[in-house]
């Protein structure tokens, strides 16, 4: 009896051992279940479904320019981003947030981002049927997520000391269209909670933005400076708060 529970608990061990290799080979390199792609410039979009030349180039063009103006350069010269039109894709790429819009993978394997659902024409992501609105479009979530893939690759392991508000900050910092200046965005989000409402109206990190925005811009921070930052989300914003004094 002790032998046949030893054997069926190595060949599950094996078993799982296989799908995990078998699913980290797919997230690294996921080209075979893409069948359509378009690229300009360092960007390339792979999807499951046809992409409009028109709504493509529009799409590509804008999350590289955002991408442009980033304090964190991108050193590659090609950024991968799939978009997982099917249910059976979306539920296998984003098998570890199924309810995220869009995802980049830790280090080691972070070089891909993965985006729901697309419509090109309009420049909107399509999560499980729901249409995004600005300022969370196509091109913001592109480049939110490429801003966790550069960084990625600029800190390797280092990127799990960086504080959440920093690395999600930061994305939003680069991905948001229409960036407003420390004193708008403070002013704007006031003492709002930071809900729902909140995200679909300013971004999905505007907290973490705010913070962000006001380390590089107001106190003179560096990427560099930011991404290697300890402060909590608390102690970086009592030097905010206080600063404002």
């Amino acid at each position: 009896m002790m032998r046949i529970t030893k054997r069926a608990l190595v060949c599950t061990c094996a078993a799982l051992g296989c799908a995990a290799i078998s699913f980290g080979a797919l997230i690294f390199w996921p080209a075979p279940l893409f069948a359509y792609s378009l690229q300009a410039g360092k960007i390339t979009v792979a999807s499951d479904r046809p992409i409009p030349a028109v709504g493509g180039a529009h799409f590509l063009h804008d999350c590289e320019k955002l991408l442009e103006r980033s304090p964190l350069k991108a050193e590659r010269s090609e950024y991968r981003v799939y978009v997982t039109n099917a249910n059976w894709r979306k539920r296998l790429f984003f098998l570890p947030h199924p309810d995220a819009w869009g995802i980049e993978y830790p280090y080691p394997l972070g070089r891909n981002a993965f985006l729901t659902g697309a419509d090109f024409d309009t420049g909107r992501i399509v999560h499980w049927g729901y249409v995004g609105t600005p300022p969370r479009t196509l091109a913001y979530l592109c480049a939110h997520e490429l801003t966790h893939v550069i960084a990625d690759e600029h800190l390797g392991i280092r990127r799990y000391l960086v504080p959440q508000w920093a690395w999600e900050g930061l994305a939003d910092y680069v991905g948001i269209a229409h960036r407003e200046t420390f004193e708008q965005l403070r002013n704007a989000l006031g003492d709002w909670p930071d809900d729902t409402s909140t995200r679909v109206k300013y971004g999905g990190y505007p907290r973490y933005r705010l913070l962000v925005t006001y380390f590089i811009e107001k106190k003179g921070w560096t990427v560099d400076q930011l991404l290697a930052t300890r402060l909590t989300t608390a102690a970086a914003t009592q030097i905010m708060k206080a600063d404002e004094r």
